[in-house]
Formats: C-alpha cells, structure tokens, sequence
C-alpha cells in the first residue's frame, strides 16, 4: 500500500509536503515531475496515440479534471482507475510544525 503523508510546507498557509509514508521523504515537484514523466511514456507505449488511442492524453486529462477541482473520486470513477482492494492512504498533519 501506498500511503502519503501531507504536512504544512513554510512557503505560505498553504503551502503543503507530500512525504512518502514509507520513509518520511519529502515528496518534491521534481520527485511529482519525474514520476509523471515514466507514466506519460509509459501510457504512450502501451496505449500510442498514432494508433488511435488516447494514451498519455487521457491520463493528462484526468490530471486536469483534478486541477479544475472535481472530486476525486469522480475522477477515478470517470477513467475507470478505482482500486477494487487497498486504497491510497492520505493522512493530513497541518497544524503541526514541520520538523527540520
């Protein structure tokens, strides 16, 4: 299972980490942006778009559903990415002070 840890960032009030529950690691835009990377070309192989399909298309839609704010379990309903057994875990520690 996955599980992500969401904490208050220094930044602003609302600035927030993402921290990988099974180190603790700060979960970085360049971490976000590389892992995005591998799955766009991931999605471009098994599913090209010269072949007619939607591949890495449909997966950046289903990011900008999110971005524009529909609930997310719409979103994974919508794209048919519901997880049958375990589920992300989110937990939310905002009010407690980052630990340097």
């Amino acid at each position: 299972m996955v599980k992500f840890e969401v904490v208050r960032g220094q930044k602003g009030p609302n600035d927030r980490i993402v921290k990988v529950w099974a180190y603790g690691e700060v979960f970085t835009f360049e971490d976000i942006l590389r892992l995005l990377k591998v799955v766009f070309e991931s999605e471009d192989s098994v599913y090209p778009i010269s072949e007619g399909y939607q591949g890495k298309a449909m997966l950046l839609k289903a990011i900008i559903d999110v971005y524009s704010g529909l609930p997310i379990e719409r979103v994974l309903e919508s794209y048919k990415l519901n997880r049958k057994g375990r589920k992300t875990v989110i937990i939310e520690k905002l009010n407690e002070v980052l630990e340097q």
